[in-house]
């Protein structure tokens, strides 16, 4: 049987290292890729809005939201000033109990609806909980500190993680 010369030999050996190499390299970044596509510290957005409901009322406010993957919670603050010209403040910490899907998407489950002191919105405003009490939440890695994010498409947006 034919053999290959030294040369070819080692250039096949080390064109199949370097491959290998390159190949690690890719994996080893898609892994890190995905390791980053869940914010691992809590997830702060600025939300504005109008509602309308089936009357010709709007409803307007601005608020934050926060996203904590880890305590599995999503708390909400809203300044809400309703067609009466009255403001609400509508502050509640909604626990939630997450099923990873895949990579970046979440199935979620309301168990519990904090209502903070100063909340003063109460049942004036069911509309706010609105796609709250459970659905899916996907996270994307934007940049090192931002990701979208998205919640049963009724809240979407960036939303930035302090370093």
């Amino acid at each position: 049987m034919h053999q290959l010369p030294d040369r070819w030999q080692k250039t096949l050996v080390c064109t199949g290292l370097l491959s290998l190499l390159v190949f690690g390299g890719l994996s080893a970044r898609h892994a890190w890729i995905i390791y980053k596509d869940i914010p691992r510290a809590p997830c702060y957005a600025s939300v504005y809005f109008n509602n309308m409901e089936y009357s010709a009322d709007r409803w307007s406010g601005a608020g934050d939201i926060t996203i904590s993957p880890k305590e599995d919670a999503i708390y909400v603050y809203y300044k809400i000033k309703s067609p009466d010209n009255v403001t609400y403040i509508y502050n509640r910490k909604f626990e939630v109990s997450t099923e990873k899907l895949d990579t970046s998407r979440f199935l979620f489950e309301t168990s519990n609806v904090v209502i903070f002191d100063n909340d003063t919105a109460g049942k004036n405003t069911p509309f706010m909980s609105r796609g709250m009490h459970g659905g899916l939440m996907t996270f994307n890695y934007f940049s090192d500190n931002e990701y979208y994010y998205n919640i049963n498409n009724f809240l979407t947006g960036v939303c930035h993680v302090p370093r």
